[in-house]
C-alpha cells in the first residue's frame, strides 16, 4: 500500500441518517407531519427537486428557492456543529497515519462543509488533500492517483457505496467497505475486496 483514498459521507462521517430523515425533519419544522415515504422518494431528487416537490405536495407557503435554502441550511448545520465520526474509522486513519501511509479524501459532497467537519473533529491534520466530483466515472479518482503519483494498484480506497466501489475496482484499485445504512450490504459486500472490521486490509 503506497496511499488510501477515503469517502466521508458514510465513511468517515455518520451523516447518512441524517440525509435519510432529513425532508420529513424539514417538513416537521413546518407543522407538516410526513411519512416514511416522503425519505425514500428524496433519494431520487436533487435539493432543488425536492424543493419543488414539497412545495406542491405539501402546499407550503414559501417559494421554491426559500424551501431548498432552508433545507441546505440544516444539512450544513449538521456537518458543522454535530456529525460524527463513524465507528472506528479513527483507528484505521491513526493507523495508516502510524505507517506513513498518505491520505487524501474522495467525495461527492461539498468541500468546504468537509473540511468544517474535519476541523471540528481533529482529523484534518491527516488528509493530504480533499477532492470533490462523481464518483460514477473514474475522472475523480484518476485525480486522486495523479496527486498520490501512485497506481491504482498501490492505493486503498474506503468507501461504504457500492457505485464508488464499482467505478474503484474498475480501475484496479482494492476497497475497504464501510458497513453503514446500505440496504444491499451483503451485495456490496461480495464485491468489495476487504471490510473494515475484518483488518485484513492492514496486510495490503
Amino acid at each position: 500500500m503506497k496511499a488510501a483514498i477515503f469517502d466521508v459521507d458514510g465513511t468517515i462521517l455518520d451523516t447518512m441518517p441524517m440525509w435519510a430523515t432529513l425532508a420529513q425533519d424539514y417538513l416537521k419544522t413546518k407543522g407538516v407531519i410526513a411519512s416514511n415515504e416522503i425519505n425514500i422518494r428524496m433519494l431520487s431528487f436533487t435539493v432543488p427537486q425536492a424543493a419543488g416537490y414539497m412545495k406542491e405536495e405539501y402546499s407550503l407557503e414559501l417559494s421554491a428557492e426559500t424551501i431548498e435554502y432552508e433545507i441546505q441550511k440544516m444539512a450544513e448545520d449538521f456537518y458543522r456543529f454535530s456529525a460524527p465520526l463513524k465507528d472506528g474509522i479513527l483507528d484505521a486513519i491513526e493507523f495508516l497515519s502510524s505507517k506513513n501511509i498518505p491520505m487524501i479524501v474522495a467525495s461527492s459532497g461539498i468541500k468546504e462543509l468537509i473540511e468544517a467537519a474535519f476541523a471540528r473533529l481533529g482529523i484534518e491534520k491527516y488528509f493530504n488533500s480533499i477532492f470533490t466530483g462523481d464518483k460514477n466515472s473514474p475522472e475523480l479518482f484518476n485525480q486522486c492517483l495523479s496527486f498520490l503519483n501512485a497506481t491504482a494498484e498501490e492505493v486503498l480506497v474506503f468507501e461504504d457505496g457500492i457505485h464508488a466501489i464499482k467505478t474503484a475496482k474498475e480501475i484496479g484499485m482494492k476497497t475497504v467497505l464501510i458497513k453503514d445504512i446500505q440496504l444491499n450490504y451483503e451485495d456490496i459486500k461480495k464485491l468489495s475486496d476487504y471490510t473494515l472490521e475484518d483488518e485484513k486490509w492492514k496486510q495490503f
